[in-house]
């Protein structure tokens, strides 16, 4: 396998620690992490891998925690041709592999709206769009018309209609998403760089984005409050556990003061847990990926 992939353009690296590709900076070592170029080369790992041998999809690493053992399998990236973006009037076609900002900017050159709600949302367009990353109110299923997938070694276009999405989920967990293609809409330049303007101010004053972290700890929960209400109202801002720490901004952050590991995390997603189900009766469900 290692011998054909170098062959088409993979990167293959041995034993790769993982907290160098994410956000938490918290991760041990992957059996094999291989960088992906094209369609072509993915296809040909797709027919070489097996069914016992076990695979992750990692776009930026947003949203997930490894384990401080690591992965034992392969980590994979989408990079190259998966990062191209194509724009033709008020479409944009975008790889799996290109980060949200790059998206972003994109449109605002072509002078495209509805996509402001995006703004400090980091990680790529495949990643968003597994997990219908959005606001409160907005979502980025809203946007799309279709998305390109490859399933097991079946490429599919998919249309937008027959794509089941909930709250922070969708079905294509278990597909690669290497192309999406979204409809927006026309607007003035500048009336889309004020909003991005005034949502990432928002995100600076209320988030702890100057830090290490996964985003997010907890879906919020169906009711008047959020995950982060919960869990300020529990008297859990500023708790710590080694050098992990609920975030004294943000309660629904978990942050890596410097040197934390995932068992840190870990307590902390436990604590919060327990703390939240005796004062509230909730039971808050994780929204970040603890992969091992």
């Amino acid at each position: 396998m290692i011998k054909t992939l170098l062959s088409l353009g993979c990167k293959i690296l041995r034993d790769e620690l993982l907290f160098k590709h994410c956000s938490f900076k918290i991760g041990g070592p992957a059996r094999f992490f291989i960088e992906i170029p094209n369609e072509h080369a993915l296809l040909e790992f797709l027919k070489i891998v097996s069914d016992s041998d076990r695979y992750y999809i990692l776009g930026k690493g947003t949203n997930v925690l490894f384990s401080d053992e690591g992965y034992r399998g392969i980590i994979i990236r989408l990079i190259e041709d998966f990062r191209k973006i194509y724009v033709l009037e008020d479409k944009i076609s975008c790889g799996g592999g290109v980060l949200i900002s790059e998206f972003l900017k994109a449109a605002i050159k072509n002078n495209l709206t509805g996509f402001e709600y995006l703004t400090g949302i980091p990680g790529t367009v495949g990643g968003a769009v597994c997990g219908n990353a959005g606001s409160k109110d907005e979502w980025i299923s809203t946007s799309i018309d279709s998305v390109e997938v490859y399933i097991n070694e079946k490429k599919q276009l998919i249309n937008r209609k027959k794509i089941r999405f909930g709250y922070r989920e969708s079905e294509l967990k278990k597909c690669i998403i290497t192309r999406v293609n979204f409809s927006l809409k026309k607007t003035v330049k500048n009336d889309s760089l004020k909003k991005i303007r005034e949502n990432m101010q928002r995100r600076l004053e209320t988030q702890p984005l100057n830090v290490p972290s996964a985003g997010s700890v907890f879906k919020n929960p169906n009711g008047f409050f959020s995950a982060g209400e919960l869990i300020e109202c529990a008297g859990l801002k500023g708790k710590c556990v080694g050098c992990a720490q609920i975030s004294e901004l943000h309660g629904n952050f978990i942050v890596n003061k410097g040197g934390a590991i995932a068992k840190d995390v870990l307590c902390l997603i436990d604590l919060i847990k327990g703390k939240v189900k005796k004062k509230f009766n909730i039971n808050l469900e994780t929204e970040i990926k603890m992969i091992k």
